[in-house]
C-alpha cells in the first residue's frame, strides 16, 4: 500500500508538472520586479514576476502583467498568470513620470501587492491586497486602503474577506493650527459580503461599498 501511494503521488507531480508550460516572456517585455516564497504551502518557494508589456498608452504607461512560476525540473513553469490586479506603469496620478510606486512580498504564503495614487500633491491613496491560493484558485482574502491629506483626514479601510469583519477609520487635521476639528471616527463591524473575490477580474481601487449606517463608504 505505502509503495501504491508513493506511486500516485510521483504520478500526480509528473502530470502537473507536464501541464505547465515553460516560462518565457514574451520578446520586449522589461522586468520590474521578482521575488520568491512559499505560496501553495508545500515548502518550496514560488517565483513571482512583475512585467511591464509592450501596450503604451500615453497618458498611463506600459500595461502590467504579472507572472506565478513553479520550479519544476530545474525550470520555471508558468503556474498564474494575472493582467488585471497591477496598474499601468505611470497610472499614479501626480507625479507620473516617477511611475507607479508598487510594493509585492510573499507572507504567510499569501502575496501581497501594494500601489500608490497621487491625487495631487497633498493627496495620497495606497492599496494593499492580500492574495492567497486555496481551493484550486487565487482569491482576494485581505485588502487595505489609505486615503491621505496632508492639511485634511486620514482615512483608513481595512477588509478581511474571509471573515467579512470591516474595520473603518476617519482622523481629522488641518494646517490652521487654531482649527476646531471634529471628532474622529471609527468603525468595526460585519458586511455581508456575498463571495470572496477572486484576482482574475479585480482592479484595485474600483470597487466602492456604499453605507447608510455609518453613512461611511469604503473602497478596495
Amino acid at each position: 500500500m505505502y509503495r501504491i501511494l508513493i506511486s500516485l503521488l510521483l504520478f500526480s507531480l509528473s502530470t502537473s508538472a507536464q501541464e505547465l508550460k515553460d516560462f518565457r516572456p514574451p520578446a520586449g517585455y522589461q522586468l520590474v520586479k521578482e521575488l520568491s516564497g512559499d505560496l501553495d504551502k508545500d515548502g518550496i518557494s514560488e517565483v513571482a514576476f512583475v512585467y511591464n508589456t509592450t501596450k503604451l498608452s500615453a497618458d498611463y504607461g506600459y500595461d502590467r502583467v504579472l507572472y506565478i512560476c513553479k520550479k519544476i525540473g530545474g525550470k520555471l513553469k508558468l503556474w498564474k498568470e494575472n493582467r488585471s490586479v497591477l496598474w499601468r506603469s505611470k497610472d499614479c496620478g501626480f507625479f507620473a513620470d516617477e511611475g507607479v510606486p508598487l510594493e509585492i512580498t510573499v507572507k504567510n504564503n499569501t502575496l501581497i501587492i501594494t500601489q500608490t495614487f497621487n491625487h495631487n500633491s497633498r493627496r495620497q491613496s495606497s492599496y494593499k491586497d492580500i492574495f492567497r491560493y486555496q481551493k484550486g484558485d487565487w482569491y482576494l482574502i485581505g485588502a487595505t486602503h489609505h486615503f491621505y491629506d496632508t492639511c485634511d483626514f486620514d482615512d483608513g479601510y481595512d477588509i478581511n474577506f474571509s471573515t467579512k469583519k470591516v474595520h473603518l477609520i476617519r482622523e481629522y487635521g488641518s494646517c490652521d493650527d487654531n482649527a476646531e476639528l471634529p471628532e474622529d471616527r471609527e468603525y468595526n463591524f460585519t458586511y455581508p459580503f456575498k463571495e470572496i473575490p477572486k484576482m482574475d477580474g479585480f482592479i484595485p481601487g474600483k470597487t466602492e461599498v456604499k453605507m447608510t449606517n455609518p453613512k461611511m463608504n469604503f473602497y478596495y
